[in-house]
């Protein structure tokens, strides 16, 4: 069955060779095609200051890696002695306030070392609704589960998300102007936020998104979108394809996306080496019934000696 009938995505720009470098950033949306990336032995930096989900928070956040601008004391916000960077994924959060701002920064450079060398840069964006601080108004990347009283809501205009956007697009051609930007809009809905509020701020991000993509050159190597919200939620409406909550991809939804990811992304020519590195992949997964007969040695054997082989042609490739 063919679900991608009514997809036209736009024209494919910079395609994965064995020798691409991969960063991904945003909503949990990320991790899918982020880890799938992995698991065919693509160096990717994945999220490495945890999840953000609205497009200022990862303006924010790209800003200050490439800039490599710290973290501070002042960017700590401390309630009943427990410390939060708010602009941050709800793991930075610690009654260490030094240690906390060790971490976050060692992990800053990290980002930033993905930035600048990356290859492909695929950011995509989770909601349009955003918190504040109710004292300054500050827009937060994540509110760390603290009090309600303490934040208010906010829908972010198309205007904002536009701007923000095409902020990430200028700082990126100023730092690694080299890189394939890849943006995507989630399709994992918001239903904290309500149904209508959700297809609220997935209409804002998408409209926002479009607006700052068609300003940009319509170059190859020129930002792309990826329409993982559109497959999920038109092609894929069946809710087999969602997890018992209803809302994520399971398996098999997540299967497809990466397939027509992969049609449009990679290069046609790996077709055989990402099977040869999912055989792999399968092998080491293999759990032996037996595992001292002579016939699993002789697996593990042919094992070793396939990913010799893979390695000699592609020496970054690693293996657990």
């Amino acid at each position: 069955m063919n679900f991608f009938t009514q997809i036209e995505p736009a024209p494919s720009g910079i395609l994965l060779h064995t020798d691409s470098r991969i960063t991904a950033l945003g909503s949990c949306f990320a991790q899918v095609i982020g880890q799938r990336l992995a698991y065919y032995k693509w160096p990717v930096v994945l999220n490495p200051l945890g999840v953000l989900f609205h497009p200022l928070a990862l303006h924010d956040l790209i800003k200050r890696a490439l800039l490599l601008d710290e973290f501070t004391e002042n960017d700590l916000f401390d309630y009943k002695g427990r410390y939060s960077i708010l602009a941050l994924h709800g793991q930075y959060s610690s009654q260490d306030p030094k240690t906390l701002l060790t971490q976050a920064n060692s992990d800053l450079k990290i980002l930033r070392d993905g930035l600048t060398k990356a290859t492909h840069l695929l950011i995509t964006l989770g909601t349009a609704w955003a918190y504040q601080k109710s004292e300054n108004d500050l827009l937060v990347g994540n509110c760390h589960k603290l009090p309600g009283s303490l934040f208010n809501k906010k829908l972010l205009c198309v205007a904002e998300i536009q701007e923000a956007v095409a902020q990430i697009i200028g700082l990126m051609a100023q730092y690694n102007a080299e890189a394939q930007l890849i943006f995507s809009v989630s399709p994992v809905r918001h239903t904290k936020d309500g149904l209508v509020q959700n297809s609220l701020g997935k209409a804002h991000l998408i409209t926002g998104l479009h607006a700052a993509l068609n300003q940009v050159n319509k170059e190859p190597s020129a930002p792309k979108y990826f329409p993982a919200y559109e497959l999920m939620m038109d092609q894929l409406r069946d809710y087999r394809f969602y997890k018992s909550d209803l809302i994520h991809p399971n398996d098999q939804g997540e299967e497809v996306v990466w397939d027509f990811f992969k049609d449009h992304w990679i290069d046609p020519e790996l077709e055989a080496v990402l099977g040869q590195i999912q055989s792999i992949q399968q092998g080491l997964a293999h759990r032996p019934l037996h595992p001292d007969s002579q016939e699993h040695r002789n697996f593990v054997m042919q094992l070793k000696k396939r990913i010799q082989n893979l390695q000699r042609q592609y020496p970054h490739m690693t293996f657990d």
